[in-house]
């Protein structure tokens, strides 16, 4: 009878659900002191998220002047809708040490405080696991809520350009 119990018990274990998906928070950085990671993969639950939160995902770089452009339209957003389920992250694909060095200045100076990393994994295939036709040009825009997603391949260019982009997510 022993046996059976445990055998029991060791196959309703089995079954229990998959893993979850590492926490956001634990992957972020503030924009002060942003953490670097080497390989995607470390970073990769970031697109993984299954809860109510609409994830705004920015990949940029300090030499992309159009992404510089867009940054205060990010942090506006984030900052009108800090009552809403939203999420504003910036993931800057800098390689170089001292530019990567200059993140935190930057964006201090321009008052940026979103949620930042910097991802220094040089592979082409990690940006094809998120986006087959992305081919790395900056600035790429992922928004996603659940298994809903949309890429922009281009830069938001107004407030209302980078809010109509969240708005079918909000609050679905």
């Amino acid at each position: 009878m022993r046996i059976l119990f445990l055998f029991f018990l060791a196959a309703w274990c089995g079954c229990s659900e998959s893993p979850s998906v590492a926490p956001v928070g634990d992957l972020l950085g503030p924009a002060s002191a942003p953490p670097v990671y080497a390989d995607y993969g470390e970073l990769s639950p970031l697109f993984e998220q299954r809860d109510d939160t609409t994830y705004l995902i920015n990949f940029w770089a300090t030499w992309c002047k159009p992404c510089l452009e867009e940054l205060p339209l990010l942090q506006q957003l984030n900052d009108e809708r800090s009552g809403e389920a939203l999420r504003v992250v910036l993931v800057s694909l800098d390689t170089e040490a001292g530019a990567i060095e200059r993140i935190p200045t930057y964006l201090e100076s321009r008052a940026i405080d979103l949620p930042t990393v910097v991802l220094t994994d040089e592979r082409s295939s990690w940006k094809r696991e998120l986006d087959e036709k992305w081919d790395g040009s900056l600035p790429t825009t992922f928004v996603y809520r659940n298994d809903l997603r949309y890429i922009y391949r281009r830069p938001f260019r107004t407030l209302p350009d980078v809010a109509s982009a969240v708005e079918p997510l909000l609050g679905k």
